[in-house]
């Protein structure tokens, strides 16, 4: 197997059609395990280049739902990753028959990833400046570390860490 690639695609309209139908789908799969599903990540916000993989976050009440959530989803076609990223944090994958690539993050609700997750989404969805800054951060970066994701999401960081802090101080309250 090859080295992964990271490729910038222009945004995509039919990414929150993508993210939609496969919503429906882990919603009839998981029922009550989780409290919302949520579309995060740069493919969530209209206009916004990203990779074309759709990032998807089941929340869940706590991890124990996390664990069940996981092994429901491994039950219907989703590959458990083997980045797991600790106690709070599941990650599995799905591609779609059309190719579709998806992430799934399974977080509890109180986690602290959850909030910023959609703090950075609505705060990039109403700021057409920063969302087009951070397309010029992610392309850059995708430039200078082609092949190494660790280093590419380092060359973001900064500018999302300022970014959650200018939500939060606009009051935006990450509400689901």
């Amino acid at each position: 197997m090859g080295a992964y690639r990271i490729e910038i695609a222009e945004y995509d309209p039919e990414w929150p059609v993508r993210f939609e139908r496969e919503a429906t789908r882990m919603r009839n799969v998981l029922g009550e395990t989780v409290v919302s599903v949520e579309h995060v990540g740069s493919t969530a916000v209209p206009g916004l280049a990203a990779k074309p993989i759709v990032d998807i976050c089941p929340v869940v009440t706590d991890m124990d739902d996390g664990e069940r959530c996981a092994d429901l989803l491994q039950q219907n076609g989703y590959y458990r990753s083997e980045k797991d990223r600790g106690d709070d944090w599941i990650e599995l994958g799905r591609t779609a028959d059309d190719g579709q690539e998806f992430n799934v993050h399974v977080r509890p609700r109180n986690s602290d990833a959850v909030s910023r997750y959609l703090l950075l989404r609505e705060y990039l969805r109403d700021h057409p400046a920063a969302r087009d800054e951070y397309a010029r951060i992610k392309r850059a970066a995708a430039e200078k570390h082609p092949e190494d994701v660790p280093k590419y999401t380092r060359e973001k960081s900064d500018f999302i860490e300022s970014v959650v802090e200018k939500a939060r101080v606009e009051g935006y309250d990450p509400d689901f």
